[in-house]
């Protein structure tokens, strides 16, 4: 009997360290080597989605490039229409001047707070804020454009405020109708908000009240000029005095 291992024991020997070497170069490299691969990949494939947004975002920001001007042109001819305030000089000028294109008959004006529809380039709502309650009247300031309502400022800047009226009025049904429509087409920014009329069988004519907002917009730049009120009469009777 020969000492030390035979060929056959070293050859099992050296394939098993040969299987041994390649499961642990199997979980010890390998495997790790492909944990980071797909790590890789997997970020590899979020910046890739990351770069495909912000093309698709450049493409629209190209596109909006183009068409700024027009829409810019848009935005301040919108802005444009309105008054750069609303003073309750301007609004009984208004309503005046409904009275006597449309020959209903005013009785009583009540002013109401004067809130914000518009600020920092936001829409506000309005649901639920028509006080029209006399002794609740308030101007709302704070802000420079505010302060200075002619000053021209950028959209994102502009404050724009709204004031309901409740008007208390007499006037047949075509000339309620009539003083609707001249609201909705007069070119400053008016809206009827409120309806509410009974008849009179004893004068064959409604009588109730009508919600109007007035708008506004501080800071669009256009010049405010004082209506010229010098052909308003004043009566004992009604608030404008008698008309024809």
């Amino acid at each position: 009997m020969k000492n030390g291992m035979s060929t056959n024991q070293k050859r099992a020997i050296f394939i098993c360290a040969g299987i041994l070497i390649l499961l642990l170069t199997f979980f010890f490299v390998f495997q790790r080597n492909m944990e980071t691969v797909l790590e890789l990949e997997t970020e590899t494939n979020k910046y890739k989605s990351a770069v495909d947004y912000l093309s698709a975002m450049q493409m629209q920001v190209n596109e909006m490039q183009e068409t700024a001007p027009e829409k810019q042109g848009e935005i301040d001819t919108y802005t444009q229409e309105f008054p750069c305030r609303m003073t309750q000089q301007k609004v009984i000028y208004n309503i005046y001047q409904m009275m006597t294109d449309t020959g209903v008959r005013i009785t009583r004006i009540s002013p109401g707070m004067e809130r914000k529809f518009f600020e920092a380039g936001q829409f506000i709502s309005l649901e639920g804020g028509e006080n029209t309650s006399d002794a609740q009247t308030e101007t709302v300031t704070g802000s420079a454009v505010e302060e200075n309502p002619e000053t021209k400022v950028s959209l994102d800047a502009m404050v724009g405020k709204v004031t309901t009226y409740e008007l208390e009025m007499t006037g047949t049904r075509n000339q309620i109708l009539k003083s609707v429509a001249w609201i909705a087409n007069n070119l400053e920014h008016m809206a009827v908000t409120n309806l509410s009329f009974s008849f009179d069988s004893s004068t064959g004519k409604l009588t109730g009240t009508m919600r109007v907002n007035y708008f506004a917009m501080n800071g669009n730049g256009a010049k405010y000029e004082e209506p010229n009120i010098s052909g308003i009469q004043i009566g004992t009777d009604n608030i404008f005095g008698t008309v024809k």
